[in-house]
């Protein structure tokens, strides 16, 4: 048998990685609120009002176009936000204004939160405590810099490579925690968490660092009521560390998060979340020193006979994917019997009033536009950039989720981002949690085994989706 075919022989000849080669843009801007806004939305907190600033808040852009096809452009938004609270906040007052003033529908928009709990609201209904007052300021600036900075990513657009890879975190941990009959959101020391890092490193054509997308499950809830500083959380530190390596923008995009935070969190001490974005950030640049260079893959090339008979590897030039596309489907799921504000309030009798006050109006601001009749219209977003999947929706999916969806779909990278777009900024826990009367389970306005049925169906429509988009 000749070398040739010794080596075509062989269990591995070749590893691909998932390559993209695309239109890109980027730019970035600092969104950090004025002191003394509404920064502190823990319940325990005795004041809202903040006092200084840690790491400073950022929003993010990405434009994104395909080289074959029609001039579509989508954009790719990430803040350092929490949440939002309700459909005209989110869609009418922002999302729709800016895919207006962009001129694109509002499926090519995707804005991802971080979910910081040390920002203010970004909903207008919620200003309600010390520092309110300043919040419409601050979202107003937040919208006009989206749309500023998605108007000077078009300006910067250029051919880019784009490498998709798994790598590994540890940072997060599962955090629900059993104490008696029921589950509390804290650390849990005897389960293990999914510590998938997932990254897409952006580059020139020449290989110089454009921006740098991360992707991970985890609560920032480092900072707890203690803390009075307006942050990012951990995000900062990990973008700082990423930043000066790089010289490029960071992307946080928060994953399947629901039942994952950092080990040590609710703490007042902000050195405990740089120590937190320690474990990201340098995890992020072991990830990106391990990748290929760009438009490479890796071949088996060589038959040495040496000390000991070896298997040579080099690089080697490959063909990135060019397709760019996007869609987006409804989940229907079951939701639980809805109670009135009377029932809401009689449930939760001690418990702090301000307290409750906020739970209803969540509770109500949620099922707008997202409940129909006995179901919920949950949406789902499936971007594909060459040869990877971004799948975003708005709830907090319990970890196994994403896990179950790579496992199923191993032959490409699945980004599977919470905390995108809406309606459904609701808990998605597995059937299980609801078994614990866990925390997610009786916040959530979804039945029981709707975490399972989205999985299903959410497997499926990667499959049709991934299928119809083949080149």
């Amino acid at each position: 048998m000749s070398v040739d075919e010794l080596i075509q022989s062989a269990e591995a000849v070749r590893v691909v990685p998932s390559l993209s080669r695309v239109l890109c843009g980027v730019a970035a801007r600092d969104i950090t609120p004025p002191i003394g806004i509404q920064s502190n939305p823990w319940g325990k907190s005795e004041s809202a009002r903040s006092t200084g600033v840690h790491h400073p808040l950022m929003a993010n852009a990405m434009v994104l176009k395909g080289l074959n096809n029609d001039g579509r452009e989508q954009f790719l938004v990430t803040l350092d936000i929490g949440w939002i609270g309700c459909y005209e906040c989110d869609v009418t007052n922002f999302r729709t204004r800016v895919v207006n003033e962009l001129g694109i529908d509002l499926d090519d928009l995707l804005v991802n939160l971080s979910q910081t709990h040390k920002g203010p609201p970004f909903c207008i209904h919620e200003a309600t405590r010390e520092g309110g007052e300043l919040v419409p300021a601050f979202i107003e600036n937040v919208i006009t810099s989206v749309i500023a900075i998605c108007r000077e990513a078009r300006t910067r657009i250029a051919e880019v490579d784009i490498t998709w890879a798994y790598g590994k975190c540890d940072l997060a941990n599962v955090r629900d925690l059993p104490v008696g009959e029921t589950d509390f959101v804290g650390y849990n020391p005897n389960l293990l968490a999914d510590d998938t890092l997932t990254i897409a490193r952006v580059t020139t054509l020449d290989g110089k660092s454009v921006a740098t997308l991360v992707n991970y499950g985890c609560h920032p809830t480092t900072l707890g009521w203690e803390c009075d500083l307006i942050s990012p959380d951990f995000v900062g530190q990990a973008r700082k560390i990423v930043e000066e390596k790089t010289g490029s923008p960071f992307f946080y995009l928060q994953g399947a998060c629901g039942n994952l935070g950092p080990r040590e969190q609710y703490v007042g001490d902000p050195t405990v979340a740089d120590r937190n974005g320690e474990i990201l950030g340098y995890a992020t640049l072991a990830t990106l020193a391990k990748m290929f260079p760009p438009a490479s893959e890796f071949r088996l090339t060589e038959l040495v006979r040496s000390g000991a008979d070896l298997a040579k590897w080099t690089l080697a030039a490959a063909k990135p994917s060019m397709i760019v596309k996007r869609a987006r489907v409804i989940v229907r799921m079951k939701h639980k019997e809805l109670l009135s504000e009377e029932q809401m309030r009689a449930n939760w009798h001690d418990v702090n009033p301000r307290i409750v006050d906020t739970r209803v109006q969540k509770q109500f601001g949620i099922r707008f536009n997202y409940v129909d009749n006995d179901h919920v219209n949950h949406p789902v977003w499936l971007w594909q950039i060459g040869d990877a999947i971004m799948l975003a929706h708005c709830g907090e999916a319990y970890f196994e989720m994403q896990q179950e969806l790579r496992r199923r779909h191993p032959e490409r990278v699945i980004m599977f981002m919470d905390m995108t777009n809406g309606p459904g900024y609701v808990y998605i826990p597995t059937r299980s949690a609801y078994a614990r009367n866990a925390y997610q389970s009786w916040q959530t306005i979804l039945a029981p085994g709707s975490f399972e049925e989205m999985i299903e169906f959410l497997d499926k429509s990667i499959s049709s989706f991934s299928k119809a988009n083949e080149n």
